[in-house]
């Protein structure tokens, strides 16, 4: 609790600990801290909006259940966009999540607190949600590891609904090691939760296995263009590092990269988060941040015909990547992010800089696949790059352990230095 004290004034990555710690106190139990858009016992739930968090949530959501009965202490809650729409880190009512790396940068969200909180030091572990990116994108801005599981193996229950085809509760920490036992705690089926999966009972057993034998695909078209150069470089490293350990590198071409490019997963999103907040927008338009007002306005322009394209390219899409796990490969590498993290003062358009950061993000997740980003290295800025590596659905084992693999061959992440001059005041 002492370093959520010190540190959160710099980066305001928490917006709540529990009172009934106390700052100081003694914590029999590994702290974790939760996106705050699921319900703990006795907090508030805010969800990011002033519409909310008047009263302390009755119950815990059912992955907050789990994370207690794991023997995990719940120290606070994280910082998010509002309505966990949006991958800036920014928050009308809350403020900025600030980047620990340098603070006049975005930290990337939705779950900006979770990612920032973990890369900071105030937390080892933390808990955030994923639609389109908004683990896996902080992750990567943040310099961390960050997991979106399958659709369905940790339990929505109890926690701020998006998009019933894309939401996802995920873990974030500094390695693979400490994700993977994470998640094992988490995930499990609900039958309180309509999208709830049976999936792999022992996602660690074979952690330490390593990638020999394994075949990485690489997607060449769409996920390799448009970086920033040194994302790319790194990546390539990262591959070579896999090849040396013993996996098969595999060039893929994908049947469709220009659908890809078209993002239609981003487009039903935001149809999908218009039809869920469309009351708010009718009876509390004025209280909604600006930003968000405006994507769900855009949400508003969707049409039923367009919905039903972007369903078709999503199946599609899913049909490709079934045939590729199927018969070509184990997993995919790409970058998680095509930049490394964007100035704040680059990044007024919340629109535009998700569709930036996420643009490689999206339509992965919304395929429902497991995917993980993993810290790769760091630009001539000194700023974190993270990969993506996606499996074939129920198979996050294989995650951990081409993840784990690469953290043991090239040493755990770097952190930044929260004492370094750059970190000595807000942004």
């Amino acid at each position: 609790m002492s370093a959520i004290e010190r540190l959160n004034p710099l980066i305001n990555a928490v917006v709540q600990t529990d009172p009934r710690l106390g700052i100081g106190s003694g914590i029999s139990g590994q702290p974790i801290l939760i996106k705050d858009c699921m319900d703990v016992r006795g907090l508030p739930t805010t969800n990011g909006s002033s519409l909310y968090g008047k009263t302390p949530a009755e119950s815990d959501s059912e992955t907050v259940r789990r994370v207690r009965e794991a023997g995990y202490v719940i120290v606070g809650k994280a910082n998010l966009t509002e309505f966990c729409f949006g991958a800036t880190g920014d928050n009308a009512h809350l403020g900025r999540t600030r980047n620990p790396w340098d603070p006049m940068r975005i930290s990337g969200g939705s779950s900006s607190g979770s990612a920032a909180a973990v890369a900071s030091g105030m937390v080892r572990l933390a808990i955030g949600t994923d639609t389109g990116g908004s683990v896996r994108v902080p992750a990567s801005l943040c310099g961390v590891v960050g997991l979106r599981p399958t659709l369905g193996r940790v339990s929505n229950q109890g926690c701020l609904a998006l998009s019933l085809l894309c939401d996802t509760i995920g873990p974030i920490a500094p390695t693979v090691v400490e994700v993977a036992s994470v998640f094992a705690a988490i995930a499990g089926y609900d039958p309180l939760d309509p999208v709830s999966v049976e999936g792999d009972p022992q996602p660690l057993s074979d952690i330490d296995k390593g990638v020999r034998g394994l075949r990485i695909g690489l997607p060449r078209s769409f996920y390799f263009e448009n970086l920033q150069s040194e994302v790319a470089e790194a990546v390539e490293r990262a591959a070579a590092v896999f090849e040396r350990l013993g996996a098969t590198l595999v060039d893929i071409q994908l049947e469709d990269p220009k659908a890809l490019s078209e993002h239609r997963a981003f487009q039903f999103v935001l149809a999908d988060v218009a039809d869920s907040r469309r009351d708010l927008m009718r009876d509390h338009r004025e209280q909604l941040g600006a930003e968000v007002r405006r994507r769900i306005e855009l949400g508003e322009q969707v049409s039923g015909r367009d919905y039903a394209q972007c369903m078709r390219a999503l199946w599609r899409y899913k049909s490709e990547l079934r045939s590729l796990f199927a018969d070509r490969v184990d997993l995919l590498l790409t970058p998680t992010t095509p930049t490394t993290a964007p100035l704040w003062a680059d990044s007024h358009d919340m629109v535009e800089t998700t569709r930036r950061v996420a643009g490689l993000t999206y339509e992965l997740g919304a395929t429902g696949v497991p995917s993980m980003s993993v810290p790769c290295g760091l630009d001539r800025a000194g700023l974190p790059i993270g990969m993506q590596l996606s499996a074939a659905w129920g198979r996050e084992g294989l995650l951990f352990r081409a993840g784990n693999a690469y953290q043991k061959e090239t040493g755990h992440p770097v952190m930044p230095d929260m004492g370094r001059p750059g970190l000595q005041g807000p942004a």
